[in-house]
């Protein structure tokens, strides 16, 4: 008898498994149970991944573009040759739902339209093209210009831009960004310097000075310095297209 409960003692795993002959070891399958819970949420990860282009799911259509003729076709497959909603869809391509082809009928009976509907909400445009290509020019002949110089200039023009009494410097931003205008570095580049004029001059300054050289009586340069000035006074930056420099 003692011999016996010295090996019960002993091996305490014995001991549970006679007392528990039914139930798993609560270690080992807890472990496995956390593993099962792991994987399946793998597996729902695979399902959301699913709903967009992954394998099992269903890509999303693109929108389809009902045209006016479109339209005029499934009416008349319905109306005059007395065909269901789902055959007159599948006549036209792409390929409309039975549903899309009620709401056309639909409209078709109560209001006896055909056309679509024109695009409504939203405000009305304060520029025209016309308009914002002159706003364009304006930053053009003037890279420093401000935005407050160009709403000034757009509110005193009743020439070019009338009716326009207000317009908030926000509005002029976004017409400059449309046209592809962006803030930039300035820099100062000497387009006269580089003319044929000065080509011409800088030349003839070359001549001279050889022909002083080459005399017997030796010649002392004087050069002067222009006037000191700080170049940083003026603005830093301003608006060019993009690709422009």
């Amino acid at each position: 008898m003692d011999e016996g409960r010295v090996r019960g003692r002993g091996n305490p795993s014995q001991r549970r498994e006679k007392s528990w002959p039914g139930r798993k070891r609560s270690r080992p399958g807890r472990g496995a149970g956390q593993g099962g819970r792991g994987a399946g949420q793998g597996r729902r990860g695979g399902g959301q991944q699913g709903r967009g282009e992954g394998p099992g799911g269903r890509a999303r259509q693109p929108r389809t573009i009902i045209t006016d003729e479109m339209r005029a076709t499934v009416i008349d497959h319905v109306i005059v040759h007395g065909m269901t909603m789902a055959e007159a869809g599948l006549r036209v391509r792409p390929n409309l739902s039975r549903f899309t082809v009620a709401t056309i009928i639909r409209a078709f009976r109560q209001h006896n339209r055909v056309e679509r509907m024109p695009h409504r909400g939203g405000r009305v445009a304060i520029f025209t093209a016309a308009q914002e290509t002159l706003i364009v020019d304006m930053v053009r002949e003037n890279n420093l210009i401000r935005l407050r110089e160009i709403r000034d200039k757009v509110i005193a023009d009743n020439v070019n831009f009338e009716g326009i009494d207000d317009v908030s410097l926000a509005t002029i931003d976004r017409v400059l960004r449309r046209q592809k205008m962006r803030m930039k570095q300035v820099y100062r580049v000497p387009f006269e310097r580089n003319s044929a004029r000065h080509k011409d001059l800088r030349y003839e300054y070359v001549q001279r000075i050889l022909q002083l050289d080459a005399m017997a009586r030796p010649h002392e340069y004087l050069f002067l310095d222009e006037a000191g000035f700080n170049l940083q006074k003026r603005r830093q930056r301003g608006r060019n297209i993009i690709g422009q420099s």
